[in-house]
């Protein structure tokens, strides 16, 4: 574990990789799927569409549990918290970008992402940690 557990947490989180979400459908399964993600500001957004089941799904239940999980350096974050579904695409569409970027795909003008976000239906999942960073289950950071 690192003597800065929050540093570490951090700059685990800047690393382009998957959170998978997991939510629970209305019938009681669970649903996970990897997902890229952006932790800022003390929230993690995730990219998806109106077309999904993860929209469906917290709609009606905005519990989520992500795990964010590194398989080569046996690191991980398992983080409990709750969904709000932003569908401004036109406020969100800077942190859509960033969300991109830190997964090595962007380059795309502000109003060709904005066309791309409105033809596809996108949303931004704004997932609130229930606890803070330190408290979070960790293991290797």
């Amino acid at each position: 574990m690192s003597d800065d557990p929050i540093a570490a947490i951090n700059s685990f989180l800047a690393e382009a990789r998957n959170a998978i979400v997991i939510g629970l459908r209305r019938d009681g399964r669970p649903h996970a799927t990897p997902n890229w993600f952006l932790w800022e500001d003390g929230t993690f957004f995730v990219s998806t569409t109106k077309g999904r089941v993860k929209y469906r799904m917290f709609a009606h239940n905005p519990t989520v549990q992500l795990v964010v999980d590194d398989s080569v350096g046996f690191r991980y974050l398992v983080i409990d918290g709750t969904v709000a579904i932003v569908e401004d695409v036109e406020a969100g569409v800077e942190r859509f970008a960033r969300l991109r970027a830190k997964h090595g795909r962007g380059g795309q003008s502000r109003d060709e992402l904005l066309e791309e976000l409105r033809r596809d239906e996108r949303v931004l999942l704004a997932i609130t940690p229930a606890k803070a960073p330190a408290d979070w289950l960790r293991i290797g950071l």
